[in-house]
């Protein structure tokens, strides 16, 4: 687990040291199937002893932890925040986190600060394999060892293939899932069955030994957060890890004297409350902290880590393993049953409580608000081609069976926008047609040779044959992050093809919508701000990170937009074509605001909010 706790705190030394978990998946299985091989041998093997061990050993600790990263997260947490993390409570308290968070994946991202208890995803991977390991070594105990082995075998091939395939097509899927992973398991299971036969000399041991240290150690340094795993790279860490459990396996050799010596024993003691300490009071240090941690500050935490798991191993799940508390399985089955229970409803209350809003003041709460202060309606977006063919888009502003003329096409930089042109609308007792998707910038998917871009190429055609077939629209809006435009590039030939630029794409677009009668408006690109606005005001309100600053400068601005800027106003040139610059408003004194009258401006870092696209479209330049 060391190698997890050094790569989330950030050390780029080991860019690789997520493999930790693929370790500690094989280490885990070795160890419990050699504690459950002895009695399954002598014929007392039962299911409560073997749920009351793995009961003493996860619950308390685990619980103990949720706890305080439940009080932490009151203190803290914005409401959408704490609502999320009483959602991964309850995942926890079922033991299917890995679920939650495969539809919440964000493992290797940024915003991985704001979900405290992501790391369970591999205790729940774990226990849900330790729900049937038992169940199938009692329905098959009968059999020869033999056929055990050939049957674990078996698995560990299906499992390992699947994996392979899952994660070529769908690696979050992969990375996840009990079914990908439980090879890694299984790889330990093996060992514990002495599919692996131990060392027969000292040379034999080394061999092993430093080929399995060569393995990992390969894993943690060649790998990064752009290595395809897990699938078949997670064979190096597991070969690795599953060569140095069998060196220990000669007794009399030094392999296993060093794997039996105290500071190893000690290290494999605490791994456990070390593991569960980490995540949060890192996420939580970096919640705070906006800019992210420094050095020393890192160290810090890192020392408040040892001292939690030191104080949870000693005082908490000691006492709990050595029967000095909870000695009694019925007391135990009971503990276990409460804190599955507490854990759950208190999550459930955070969700349904909406994350607790009643906990914060009039100005707060215009602050944490922010965050979902953006359309409510979703089904602007993500429209087929069918729905676009059919005239089945949003309407915006006036109800009034008027026809509308105009039509705003673009991609959530749009959808941001679109509570700003509605109200407009409606002032002036018009409507306008919206449509748009997602990550589908107007011309710059066809820079893009990904199955999504070839999915925007087929959106972008549609609602261009669409608007051209309208006679209708006389004015055709344009919005867009316009990312692809910030960097001057020259046409790239792909597959024998010549791919125009972004700002070729854009073109012809625009001449296009022109040449067919339509007036066409540029909105330029909207300044980003150095992180999420809301959360950022918020933790700013109650003191922290006083000295980081949430706002861009208006020549950073104009420096890393120069070219998208540009190019812009060289299409506002042409007759039927206007641009409007939502900066213009936003940045006023050599600084872009993020915030007006306590409201912010931006839900997240770049997409303005309801309040920031009214106060943007109220302005006479838009």
């Amino acid at each position: 687990m060391l190698a997890v706790l050094i790569y989330h705190a950030g050390f780029s030394a080991i860019p690789g040291g997520y493999v930790g978990v693929d370790i500690f998946f094989v280490i885990s299985g070795f160890v419990i199937t050699s504690a459950v091989q002895p009695d399954l041998a002598a014929g007392r093997f039962n299911l409560r002893d073997f749920y009351e061990r793995r009961i003493r050993r996860i619950f308390p600790p685990l619980f103990v932890m949720v706890t305080v990263t439940l009080v932490l997260g009151w203190l803290v947490l914005m409401p959408d925040d704490l609502k999320r993390l009483g959602q991964s409570s309850v995942a926890n308290a079922a033991f299917l986190s890995n679920f939650y968070f495969l539809k919440d994946s964000d493992y290797f991202g940024t915003t991985a600060a704001a979900k405290p208890l992501l790391h369970t995803w591999s205790l729940a991977v774990e226990e849900q394999f330790y729900l049937l390991l038992p169940l199938y070594m009692l329905l098959f105990k009968r059999w020869s060892a033999d056929v055990m082995r050939w049957l674990t075998l078996s698995l560990f091939a299906l499992s390992l293939s699947l994996a392979a395939v899952a994660t070529y097509f769908e690696p979050t899927l992969s990375f996840f899932l009990l079914p990908t992973r439980a090879w890694e398991l299984l790889a330990g299971v093996m060992l514990a069955q002495g599919m692996v036969p131990s060392p027969r000399s000292a040379k034999d041991e080394w061999a092993r030994a430093l080929l399995g240290i060569f393995l990992i150690a390969y894993a943690l340094l060649a790998y990064s957060e752009k290595t395809v795993f897990p699938g078949l790279a997670a064979l190096p860490p597991v070969l690795g890890t599953m060569l140095i459990i069998s060196a220990g396996m000669r007794r009399e050799g030094h392999a296993n004297a060093w794997l039996a010596s105290r500071i190893m024993v000690f290290l494999g003691q605490i791994s456990y409350p070390l593991y569960l300490w980490h995540f949060p009071l890192l996420g939580f240090a970096g919640y705070l902290s906006l800019r992210g941690l420094g050095l020393a500050e890192t160290l810090a935490v890192y020392a408040i880590i040892v001292i939690c798991a030191l104080v949870s191993w000693r005082f908490v799940e000691q006492p709990v393993r050595t029967r000095r508390v909870l000695s009694g399985q019925r007391a135990l089955f009971g503990f276990g049953l409460v804190c599955i229970v507490v854990t759950l409803l208190a999550g459930l209350a955070l969700h349904f409580g909406r994350g607790m809003e009643s906990r914060f003041n009039g100005d707060q709460l215009k602050l944490v608000r922010g965050m979902t202060d953006r359309l409510a309606d979703k089904g602007c977006m993500f429209l087929s081609p069918d729905q676009v063919v059919s005239g089945n888009v949003c309407r915006l502003g006036s109800k009034v069976a008027v026809l509308p003329d105009t039509f705003l096409w673009g991609d959530s930089h749009a959808e941001a926008l679109a509570p700003g042109f509605a109200e407009q609308a409606e002032r002036t007792g018009k409507a306008v047609l919206f449509a748009g998707q997602h990550g589908c910038a107007i011309g710059q998917h066809l820079l893009d040779t990904s199955w999504a871009g070839k999915e925007c190429a087929v959106f972008d055609k549609t609602m261009l044959d669409y608007l051209l077939a309208q006679t209708s629209i006389k004015q055709v809006v344009l919005v867009s992050r316009w990312t692809a435009l910030r960097t001057a590039k020259q046409a790239e030939e792909v597959n024998g093809r010549l791919v125009p630029t972004a700002e070729q794409a854009l073109t012809r677009v625009v001449t296009q919508l022109v040449n067919a009668g339509k007036q066409v408006r540029l909105v330029g690109p909207v300044p980003d701000a150095k992180t999420l606005v809301p959360r950022a005001l918020y933790l700013k309100s109650l003191g922290f990170a006083k000295e980081f600053e949430v706002r861009q400068r208006l020549d950073e601005f104009e420096s890393v937009q120069k070219n998208t800027l540009v190019t812009l106003r060289n299409l506002a040139n042409q007759q039927g074509v206007s641009l409007t610059l939502p900066h213009l408003e936003l940045c006023k004194e050599g600084w872009c605001a993020v915030e007006q009258d306590g409201y912010p401006l931006y839900f997240d870092d770049n997409h303005l909010s309801t309040h920031g696209a009214r106060v943007v479209m109220a302005s006479p330049r838009m």
